[in-house]
């Protein structure tokens, strides 16, 4: 599906239910000897009806061949859908490489309707967050989720990439210290530029996120550089593969970037000149994400990776120009929000 590997149950469970998945076990117990399945015996099969008469199933897929023959045994009749037997995910796999279960996986995606995501106007999409926090999915979760898609993106573009990340004042710049931070533990080098430190934010979550970040750089070998004078800036994005534009977000509606963010538009536009690999958070910093309406100076994205849904401004205007591919981000189920 093209997303970070979901770090918590919780997120696991939203994978799921926004790409229509539904994941059980065959057996709601057995008697077992350690790891054999061929040991299986007393077995006891979950009741799929709950699962088939509130869901139209299309597809069983089993892990592995003990899943296949269990369920053909004890559930196939009652279920009325023959299933597919998939390789095993599991380690003892050792034949099958990650790359090779990917590839035969890949039915999941081919056999699900994906959630369509609407585009939405800025304040539309401020109230859908806020919708989203009451229902339990706070604004902080968000925006680690965000910044872990953002990171997903820059390492499947180069896996090995250095990269700057630029990080500004508000919540855009906080998924920029959640993206650094996950890329550090990925194995990233990684340059964070800030305007000010993180106990000096004052916009939430993103302070937050920066002082979790900013207390886990020096074990992840993430290097700091608080406002530098643009000579200084030259030289970090000179070293980069990547540069993360996380300046400014969607709530950006002006004529002209201002000090000290419009030399860092600068100098990141000069990089990407030279062959830097250009990613947006959210919106170009410096376009408006409503208009599409560019100002002096704005960034030129290769890739902007937009959270939750689609915004005007980046296929009107000048938006298509300087967005590039624009991905999105579903971060969480929006199914049913009203806003």
């Amino acid at each position: 599906f093209d997303e970070p590997t979901p770090a918590t149950v919780e997120r696991k469970r939203d994978f799921l239910l926004r790409n229509h998945i539904a994941m059980w076990d065959v057996l709601a117990s057995c008697s077992v000897t350690g790891a054999s399945d061929a040991s299986i015996t007393d077995e006891v099969p979950n009741d799929f009806s709950q699962i088939f008469d509130a869901a139209p199933i299309r597809t069983v897929l089993c892990a592995g061949g003990t899943a296949a023959r269990l369920y053909r045994r004890h559930c196939q009749e009652a279920c009325g859908m023959p299933c597919v037997a998939m390789p095993s995910t599991s380690p003892a796999n050792a034949a099958a490489s990650m790359q090779d279960l990917v590839g035969k996986w890949q039915i999941v995606r081919d056999g699900v309707t994906l959630q369509e995501r609407p585009v939405l106007d800025v304040p539309d999409v401020v109230a859908l967050e806020q919708a989203i926090a009451k229902q339990g999915t706070p604004l902080a979760e968000l925006m680690d989720r965000a910044g872990t898609h953002l990171a997903h993106r820059v390492h499947v573009h180069d896996p090995q990439a250095r990269v700057v990340v630029l990080a500004g004042s508000g919540n855009n710049g906080g998924d920029g210290w959640v993206a650094a931070r996950m890329l550090g533990q990925w194995g990233h080098r990684v340059v964070l530029v800030m305007a000010k430190p993180a106990e000096q934010i004052e916009a939430q979550p993103a302070r937050d996120a920066a002082v979790l970040a900013q207390d886990a750089f020096e074990r992840l070998g993430v290097q700091l550089s608080v406002a530098p004078a643009r000579e200084e800036l030259d030289d970090l994005l000179r070293d980069a593969d990547v540069v993360v534009d996380a300046i400014l977000g969607t709530g950006f509606a002006h004529d002209t970037v201002r000090p000290p963010y419009d030399a860092w538009v600068e100098a990141a536009c000069a990089a990407r000149s030279s062959g830097a690999y250009m990613v947006a958070a959210d919106c170009p910093s410096g376009l408006s994400a409503q208009t599409g309406k560019a100002a002096d100076p704005c960034i030129h994205a290769d890739e902007t990776v937009t959270m939750i849904v689609s915004k005007p401004g980046l296929h009107t205007g000048q938006g298509p120009r300087l967005s590039g591919t624009v991905r999105i981000a579903p971060l969480c189920d929006i199914a049913g929000i009203a806003l």
